[in-house]
């Protein structure tokens, strides 16, 4: 039998279910992208804070004992 008398089955509710678990499994994965990518800009917030913090405590630490330095 030829291909041409062939004719294409029909598109059954399950097709148009298919393409709906696939767009929704994409807006996870974009979810998913998004989130991950605010988590990681909440460590690097998280460490630069923290470094900002020690520098600070390391030059007070540094002005107080220049200070004592220069009086006694």
């Amino acid at each position: 039998m030829d291909d041409n008398d062939k004719v294409p089955r029909p598109v059954r509710w399950t097709d148009v279910l298919v393409i709906f678990t696939g767009a929704i499994y994409n807006l996870s994965q974009v979810v998913e992208a998004f989130f991950s990518e605010l988590y990681d800009l909440s460590i690097y917030h998280s460490k630069q804070q923290t470094k900002t913090m020690q520098a600070w405590e390391d030059m007070t630490a540094d002005l107080e004992n220049l200070q004592e330095g220069t009086d006694g």
